[in-house]
This record gives structure tokens, C-alpha cells and sequence, in this order.
């Protein structure tokens, strides 16, 4: 049976018990009060016998080492929680830092994730394997979702174990071994000058507004329509906006024609009123979200939306509410305009990103080539 005794100059007392094999083992319980010390040897005693037989499982292991800090006092507990627990309490974290869109993809993501691990989900954090967190990712592909929809839920998945690892919860963080698929290469499109007229046309109220802002700013769909008048500073003809995808706060000039848009329509004592609050409360995706309500005014206007086949169970529409913004930065490129400029006035980070939204149109390209001199053989 195992016992303790305390080491001269040493405050801790030691324990000392023997294998099945009769080896005499030596611990130190880091514990400065006996019962405590004797409490940790025994369990020290317990957790080598189921060792020895080969019966020692991690659950057993676990529950070993929780019963030696209850014993042991001070307050310690040993926390496991499930994966589903761990998940459950990553996503509530994120109500308050991530943004509405932000935190709709992590919750379908973590909610798929959950169904396919199915009773694993109920077992310690530090059962998942990478054979889990792949199984997941080749599912997803078989049930033909587009390689970015699985990147993202893998993506999420990621995240939230690599916080469990910061916590000390697991060692290693399983999803870093996974192989994701390559993320679909469709090339975004851009609208011309003459389609922009015919979308603004078929629009009306506030679906104008925001068209205008989108492709006369560049800024993105839920920055557009989040704008309030004390952002907007008619004198100056600028608007201030923190970009909610990066945290970056810019300001952009307005163009004439977007400001004498906003002027026609100011009038409210409210600063904090939305330019256009119809459409503030509304979210960019489901079936009547805005996106798809921007792809009925396509439709309207005879704008073809450039439907292309992917990988997946979806084709992909090269033009989007999306494409707005890419055509603001294209029709500036086109112009002329130098790459900081627009990098500064889209909000762009690098340049290797702002270079997939310059779209340089044929004809300009074409004229630029015709600068080149003949050369006869």
C-alpha cells in the first residue's frame, strides 16, 4: 500500500509505493499536509496498477488526476469539457466581437460540424482527432458543396479548437492536419457604365441610393447600408465609414453625383438616422435577403448576372451586388487612376487583393497595345 514520508530540508512530502512488477516508485506530492500527500499516493498507486494491466483509459486517467486536486485542495479542478461544451461556449464568445454575418457562418458551421461528429461530440475535447475534423471536410464535399463553403466551415472549426489549445484544454490543435480542397477561381465580373444606368433605372428608392454608393465608393454591401447622416458631411462632401470586415475607419469623398443624391435627401434633425433605413435592418443573404433582392432588379433591367459552373452542387454568378465594387476600382484603374489611390479609397490592405478587383476592360488594354510601334518584316 502506498505510503508517504518527508525528505529532510524538504517542506513536501514524498510517496512511495510498489508496481506489480515490485518496483519501488518515488513521487514527490508537492503537498505540504499529510492526508493531502497520502490522498495523492494512493491515487499515484491506483493510476499505476490500471497502467500495468493495460486497462488505463483516458477517461479513467482524467478522472484519476481530478480526484487528486480535489483531495489535494487549494480550489483546482481538472477541466475536460466535451467537444459539443467547448463549441457550444466558443460560439456564445463570439455574440459580442464578431459581426452578425461573421457570426451566422461560424454558428451553421459549428452546427454541421456537431451533427457529423454525431456521440463524439459528446466526449472529451481531447478525443477529436484529425480523422474527425477530415471526416467532416470529405463529407461536406461529397454532399457537392462549393470547395469555399467547406473551407469556411473548416475555417471555423479551426478557430475554435485553436482557442481550446491556447487554454491549455488539448495539446495540439487537430484541424491543422486536415487537407482542404482548393478554393474555387471564378473570376468576378464588372458592370459597364451603360448597365450601372439600367440598374438605376429599374431600381427605385432607396435600392437607388444604395447602387449609386456602392459603385460611386466601393464600399461593401453592409457598409452601404449601415450609413447614418452623421457620418456623411454634405459641406465637405465626404463620408466616414468603418469598414466592418476590417475595423479600418476611412473616409472617401462623395462623387457629384452620389452627393447631390444625398443632398436631395437629407433633412432629418437625427444624426444617428440611417441614410437608408429601410434597408439597415436587413441582412444580405436567405431568399429575401438583399442580395438576392439586387439579382430580381438585374433581372428587371436585362443585366445578365453571368452564371458559371463550379465545383459544387451550385453554379456561381460572376456578377453581384459584389461586382459594384470591383467595377468602382476597375473604372479607376481604367482611368488611370494610380493603384495606392484606389487601394486608399477602397480600403484594401494589399496589393496582391486590390489586384482582383481591377478589372482592366479589353479596349483599354487595346488601345495601350497600339502605342507599341509596327514593326514590318
Amino acid at each position: 500500500m502506498a505510503s508517504v514520508h518527508r525528505r529532510p530540508k524538504s517542506k513536501f512530502w514524498h510517496a512511495a509505493w510498489r508496481t506489480a512488477e515490485g518496483v519501488l516508485c518515488l513521487r514527490s506530492t508537492k503537498q505540504t499536509d499529510r492526508s493531502a500527500a497520502l490522498a495523492c499516493a494512493l491515487e499515484f498507486e491506483r493510476a499505476d496498477k490500471l497502467a500495468g494491466a493495460g486497462s488505463l483509459t483516458e477517461e479513467q486517467a482524467r478522472k484519476i488526476l481530478a480526484d487528486i486536486l480535489e483531495r489535494a485542495g487549494g480550489g483546482e479542478t481538472l477541466r475536460c469539457p466535451s467537444v459539443e461544451e467547448h463549441l457550444t461556449e466558443w460560439l456564445a464568445s463570439k455574440e459580442e466581437t464578431a459581426t452578425a454575418g461573421t457570426l451566422a457562418r461560424y454558428q451553421k458551421s459549428i452546427r454541421e460540424f456537431i451533427a457529423h461528429l454525431g456521440p463524439i461530440a459528446k466526449k472529451p475535447l481531447s478525443a477529436l482527432t484529425p480523422r474527425h475534423v477530415q471526416s467532416f471536410v470529405t463529407g461536406r464535399m461529397r454532399q457537392g458543396l462549393s470547395p469555399s463553403t467547406v473551407r469556411i466551415d473548416a475555417k471555423a472549426v479551426g478557430i475554435a479548437l485553436n482557442r481550446a489549445r491556447r487554454l491549455g484544454l488539448i495539446t495540439t490543435n487537430p484541424a491543422e492536419a486536415v487537407d482542404l480542397p482548393a478554393a474555387d477561381s471564378v473570376e468576378r465580373g464588372t458592370f459597364t457604365k451603360a448597365e450601372i444606368m439600367m440598374l438605376v433605372a429599374a431600381a427605385q428608392g432607396e435600392w437607388q441610393t444604395l447602387i449609386l454608393t456602392a459603385y460611386y465608393t466601393g464600399q461593401r454591401l453592409g457598409d452601404c447600408v449601415a450609413m447614418r447622416w452623421a457620418d456623411v458631411d454634405l459641406a465637405a462632401g465626404t463620408w466616414t465609414v468603418k469598414q466592418r470586415k476590417t475595423g479600418r475607419t476611412i473616409t472617401v469623398p462623395l462623387h457629384h453625383a452620389l452627393l447631390a443624391r444625398l443632398e436631395a435627401l437629407a433633412g432629418t434633425d437625427e444624426p444617428q438616422e440611417h441614410v437608408m433605413p429601410a434597408m439597415a435592418g436587413k441582412g444580405p443573404g436567405g431568399r429575401h435577403g438583399l442580395s438576392e433582392s439586387f439579382k430580381s432588379i438585374m433581372r428587371k433591367a436585362g443585366v445578365d448576372c453571368q452564371r458559371t459552373e463550379a465545383k459544387g452542387v451550385r453554379s456561381l454568378s460572376k456578377r453581384s451586388f459584389h461586382a459594384l465594387r470591383h467595377s468602382f476600382t476597375s473604372s479607376l484603374a481604367n482611368a488611370g487612376v494610380p493603384e495606392e489611390i484606389r487601394m486608399k479609397l477602397t480600403g484594401h490592405k494589399s496589393v496582391a487583393m486590390h489586384r482582383g478587383y481591377s478589372h482592366h476592360e479589353v479596349e483599354t488594354l487595346r488601345v495601350a497595345l497600339a502605342k507599341l510601334p509596327a514593326i514590318q518584316p
